[in-house]
């Protein structure tokens, strides 16, 4: 049995001696004296106060101790101690890209994991999964999305404070390849709340792309000012990994994109915009002028005239005001990418050396540029820490939980005070 709050009992012990205290003052009759008159005699009760050897009115006592004692002890909120068992575990497995297709992260987690331990999944994001485990880790599948170990750590955390409920010490397993492009500038400030050390279980990474060179397959009229652009990059090309599409993409190029780890850019040119036929994109309420686009380390700054944007999805580019103008969505293998960024025909915006950067940009591999190299030694170990995984104190993360013998202890506090006026009476009667 332990107390939650064990101050309130402390206060109720300190009340309760305090209540035995008053009951060794006793009110008696004063020593006679003579008096030469009636006269002065005082009119009030002919009682005193003065120091006894012994307690006065014991069943008055009794109650009043029991109700401050009750009261105390279920303002503390007692509850039964759970049987807490000396290590659980938290295993992240990262199902990222930067993960080998034949890694076999979910039969190296399978080895780790035991009943009772946490597992969580993560790629660009992460999820703790609860129930069943195993059924999980037989059908895990590599996403093409990047991974983060931030989002793994931040769930790891979530899934510890579960865990230190019923366990003395919880220790995190992490099996990721430790690719350079999951670690992020938040990283080091997440790791350090973790307490202890996680042990790092590597698998391998995944080959970095072997194209050389940008290759992209361009599906658009003979005058579109973005093959100028294509011309200039050297990247026009019928067979790639890379489909431009200027319109929108057919179930065919749908396809095409999730048989492969392959871009498909729909990219709607300004004459679909004015006939209204586009699908791609998503018409604005309002329309508006803006005065760049940015997409990671490049910016095109021009006056474009804004009057579609792009379906949801994660945010390859953006106007310089915030808004999204280029999104993702995986499909497949592949993804593709929506562009709500018009080129004007006229002018010289396609010749442009930050247009031409911007192409390029936009016809990354999914998810962006990919890092699969290895972090650096001094960074494996500062996220593997050293020492032993901390003891955690059994009422850290019981807090907020509630006492069934809170109204319990509460009722016989209340009923002890109802009781005192009988006792008084039957005290006078005597």
């Amino acid at each position: 049995m332990i107390l939650l709050a064990p101050w309130f009992m402390v206060a109720a012990i300190a009340a309760a001696s305090g209540v035995v205290a008053l009951h060794f003052l006793a009110r008696q009759r004063p020593r006679a004296a003579i008096l030469p008159t009636a006269r002065f005699v005082p009119d009030r009760p002919a009682r005193s106060a003065g120091r006894s050897n012994r307690p006065t009115d014991l069943i008055l006592l009794a109650l009043r101790v029991i109700t401050v004692l009750l009261a105390g002890l279920a303002f503390a909120r007692p509850v039964r101690e759970p049987a807490r068992r000396s290590l659980a575990r938290v295993v992240a497995a990262d199902v990222s890209r930067a993960a080998h297709p034949d890694s076999g992260i979910g039969r190296r987690a399978l080895t780790l994991i035991r009943e009772g331990d946490a597992l969580v999944v993560f790629d660009s994001a992460a999820r703790v999964i609860r129930g069943s485990v195993l059924d999980t880790l037989r059908m895990l599948e590599r996403s093409s999305a990047r991974g983060s170990l931030s989002a793994a750590l931040i769930a790891s955390l979530r899934a510890r404070d579960s865990l230190s409920l019923n366990a003395e010490r919880v220790e995190l397993v992490l099996v990721s390849p430790l690719a350079l492009e999951e670690w992020d500038l938040a990283t080091a400030s997440i790791r350090s709340l973790w307490a202890g050390p996680v042990r790092l279980e590597k698998v391998p990474a995944a080959a970095e792309s072997t194209r050389d060179r940008l290759a992209i397959d361009f599906r658009g009229s003979g005058s579109d000012p973005l093959r100028a652009s294509l011309a200039l990059l050297g990247a026009a090309a019928t067979d790639a990994d890379v489909r431009m599409v200027r319109g929108t993409p057919t179930a065919d190029d749908s396809v095409w994109a999730g048989q492969g780890d392959r871009v498909l850019v729909a990219w709607p040119p300004e004459v679909k915009r004015e006939q209204g036929a586009n699908v791609a994109v998503v018409a604005r309420t309002e329309s508006d002028t803006v005065g760049a686009v940015i997409a990671g380390d490049v910016v095109l700054v021009a006056p474009f005239a804004r009057v579609e944007s792009p379906p949801a999805g994660r945010v390859i580019a953006r106007w310089v005001d915030g808004e999204p103008a280029a999104t993702e969505v995986a499909i497949g293998a592949g993804c593709i990418r929506t562009v709500a960024v018009p080129v004007e025909s006229r002018g010289d915006l396609a010749l442009r050396r930050s247009s031409r950067d911007l192409v390029a940009a936009l016809s990354a591999p999914c998810g962006g540029h990919r890092r699969f190299g290895p972090l650096p030694d001094q960074v494996v170990s500062f996220l593997a820490g050293s020492g032993s995984a901390p003891r955690i104190a059994p009422l850290e993360n019981e807090r907020g939980r509630r006492s069934p013998a809170t109204p319990w202890l509460l009722g016989g506090a209340l009923l002890a005070v109802a009781l005192e006026p009988l006792a008084r009476r039957v005290r006078e009667t005597a």
